[in-house]
């Protein structure tokens, strides 16, 4: 999953760089496979002090400059000549400039695009130079040509970088790409991410600040929810929001999408899933005018049912999948992909916002049975929060009506609010600290679960700790604890000087010990041991599945969707394998030949 830096930052001002930041995440748990930088390369690029301006004696529009660049120049404490065709250079400037060696990205000599460029040593005119004062499109940082970049009071030879990072002005951006684990669909969004660098920082979490209307009002009135299967669907939350404009985006919105691998569509979608990387809750647009008598049905899929879904394909739906339907038609395959019959497009005035919960076994099943994977059932399938269906409704109807020109109809529809009930579980730091090895501080550890969302409260000798509903992972004292560690750091843990290794291993059974006895017995006789693909030819497979060969009868087992037809089926037998070694073997003069699996 994609976490961009930049989006993460508006919730939790944890000031580290990108790779720090991975580096953190990691070793707490949250496993970091790549970081990804938008930013442009600004290696070699410090701020320097022009500190005289004069004419150059061979070329009326060029200067020669000297420009202190303190630890950066190639002998410190002295000035430069850089010879610079700016018209707006002068005495005193603060200036970005490009050292010798230096790559940057330059507009091609044939008009062709850009290409690298290395700033070298030379003489223009006649006259030597020993860098080069940059404007904003020759750093990729900006489109402006018209002069070099002045900038604010900086101290010479700092990194033009870092000038960039401190004022907030760096431009790109940073990904990570975070390998999520089945255990933790909290961290399968922006907000859910940002607990965790709460916690590991000590900075303060900020979400967005969101008006959450009560149940019930116009929005009740104007739209009907049915739900016919609350097994598969315990909560479905709908808001509505008329008279929209569909269009782009703006560019903000777009950039936030596109750093974390989604296309931009309209603002109606854009909207939809800037709130699902945001919060976790996966939403979905529905164009109001296409819901017949302004009424959603969530029932179950009969025998034989068809629904083409928002990637133009026809799809014969297993029975018993969720639907999303109206008063008429199937419109949705429930947490998986909407219907192109009820889609959002240019001509859509009218929104009904829906946010549900489903259940994660059903969303998996038919995610699988229809070979469809999608951002939304990627979560459901884990378990998103069941309690963050209203705000998460409410987050996108805000935007809308800021972003789309809508108004946002008073009110909302809570289907099937069934209450939830938080679990509570006892912590004793007695216990963490046997487990852990290390006595890990009371207030500590209160403010680890505490930034993480758990509510925690004293009890004297232990800790009464609360479960937040988006962590269905922990439902022990020992997760709790595991909390701790993670968040605490494994490297503080201490390694223990030594170790109690049982003296009989676990798998020393009566057959285990035979079969050790007969793979050494035959090693000391001079025979190879083979590890041979137990995937062979469904043709190799047929000829070897006789009761004969294989001690049983039956057909062989083939496999469902084989590579390639060389393993097109399971062995019946060791002796395939061990044959075609020996026949490989003698084709090319090796023997003689002592084979064993």
């Amino acid at each position: 999953m994609n976490i961009s830096l930049n989006w993460l930052s508006d919730y939790v001002a944890h000031g580290l760089d990108a790779d720090a930041l991975a580096e953190r995440l990691t070793m707490s748990g949250l496993e970091v496979e790549g970081v990804e930088s938008t930013a442009p390369a600004l290696d070699g690029v410090v701020v320097g002090h022009v500190r005289d301006v004069r004419k150059h004696p061979n070329a009326d529009r060029l200067r020669l400059c000297d420009v202190d660049l303190g630890d950066a120049a190639p002998t410190p404490g002295e000035t430069v000549q850089i010879v610079c065709g700016a018209p707006n250079v002068a005495a005193g400037q603060t200036v970005p400039v490009a050292t010798v060696g230096t790559e940057l990205m330059l507009p091609a000599r044939d008009g062709s695009g850009l290409e690298p460029v290395t700033i070298k040593k030379g003489k223009i005119r006649g006259e030597v130079s020993f860098g080069m004062i940059c404007a904003e499109d020759e750093l990729g940082i900006g489109d402006d040509h018209d002069g070099i970049m002045v900038l604010d009071e900086a101290p010479a030879g700092q990194p033009f970088e870092q000038y960039l990072r401190q004022r907030g002005a760096l431009p790109g951006d940073a990904v990570l790409d975070i390998a999520i684990t089945p255990n933790r669909p909290d961290a399968t969004s922006h907000l859910g991410v940002a607990r965790d660098v709460a916690a590991l920082t000590g900075a303060e979490l900020t979400p967005p600040e969101v008006d959450v209307p009560e149940a019930g009002g116009e929005a009740a009135e104007q739209v009907t929810v049915r739900i016919e299967d609350e097994a598969g669907c315990p909560r479905y939350v709908a808001m509505v929001v008329r008279g929209v404009e569909v269009g782009p985006s703006p560019d903000w919105l777009k950039a936030r999408l596109e750093a974390v691998g989604v296309r931009p569509i309209n603002n109606v979608v854009d909207v939809t899933n800037y709130v699902l990387h945001e919060t976790g809750q996966p939403l979905h647009a529905f164009d109001l005018a296409l819901l017949a008598d302004d009424t959603v049905v969530v029932r179950s899929s009969e025998a034989g049912e068809t629904i083409t879904t928002l990637d133009d394909q026809e799809r014969k739906l297993p029975e018993g999948t969720l639907l999303i339907c109206d008063a008429e038609k199937p419109v949705a395959v429930a947490g998986v992909m909407g219907g192109a019959n009820s889609e959002v497009s240019e001509a859509t005035t009218d929104v009904l916002i829906e946010s549900a919960y489903f259940d994660p076994s059903q969303i998996r099943k038919a995610s699988k049975a229809l070979g469809l994977q999608t951002d939304a059932s990627y979560r459901f399938e884990r378990g998103v929060d069941p309690t963050g269906q209203a705000r998460a409704a409410a987050r996108a109807a805000a935007l809308l009506a800021e972003l789309a020109g809508g108004t946002v109809v008073p009110g909302l529809v809570d289907a099937n609010p069934a209450p939830y009930e938080p679990r509570t579980l006892a912590l004793r730091p007695a216990r963490v600290e046997t487990l852990l090895g290390v006595a890990v501080p009371r207030d500590e550890i209160v403010r680890l679960l505490t930034a993480i969302g758990f509510e925690v409260t004293d009890d004297g000798e232990a800790l009464s700790v609360v479960v937040p509903p988006f962590r269905p992972d922990v439902e022990r004292e020992v997760d709790v604890i595991e909390e701790v560690a993670r968040l605490w750091g494994y490297d503080n843990l201490p390694v223990p000087a030594e170790t109690p290794v049982p003296l009989v291993p676990a798998t020393d059974t009566a057959s285990a010990r035979l079969l050790d006895r007969t793979r050494r017995r035959l090693e000391a006789l001079g025979f190879r041991e083979l590890y041979t693909n137990s995937l062979v030819p469904k043709p190799t497979a047929e000829a070897f599945a006789d009761a004969a060969w294989t001690g049983h009868g039956g057909a062989p087992v083939e496999t469902l969707n084989p590579i390639s037809q060389e393993m097109a089926a399971l062995r019946p037998s060791l002796l395939p394998g061990l044959l075609t070694v020996a026949s490989y073997n003698q084709a090319r003069g090796a023997g003689p030949l002592r084979l064993f699996e």
